[in-house]
């Protein structure tokens, strides 16, 4: 019975691996993820590794692509003050603040450097704000 436990854990890692080692996880999330939290690839492959079962692991994908323009638009938000400008001062309504974060997420999922997506945004705002 243990031996099967064994079995089944290395069998569990073997295709575990396989997932995290293909190429489009490694370009997809491993390389950029890894980047972007300050570690190495392998460390976050260890990571997922552990931390995930083999159903959470193979949804993760999609789920990872999905979530990049809302974590763009929730980053936007924080570096362009957006959360002075409209839920604190209110010079600026909740929806025009959306629309400004939505065109500027959109410019950078599809391409766009961030840098210069929230330089070309801190010149739209102060537009905005000087109408």
């Amino acid at each position: 019975m243990k031996t099967d436990n064994l079995n089944q854990d290395s069998l569990m890692e073997v295709l575990k691996g396989r997932i995290l080692n293909s190429y489009r996880w490694q370009e997809d999330i491993i390389k950029p993820f890894s980047k972007e939290m300050g570690t190495t690839p392998e460390v976050l492959e260890k990571i997922l590794m552990k931390r995930l079962d083999m159903s959470s692991l193979e949804a993760l994908h999609p789920r990872f692509e999905s979530s990049k323009y809302l974590c763009v638009r929730d980053k936007i938000h924080s570096d362009l003050n957006i959360c002075w400008l409209s839920d604190i001062m209110e010079i600026i309504s909740p929806e025009d603040a959306d629309a400004i974060k939505n065109k500027i997420a959109k410019e950078v999922v599809e391409g766009k450097s961030y840098e210069d997506a929230i330089i070309d945004g801190k010149k739209e705002l102060i537009e905005y704000l000087m109408r």
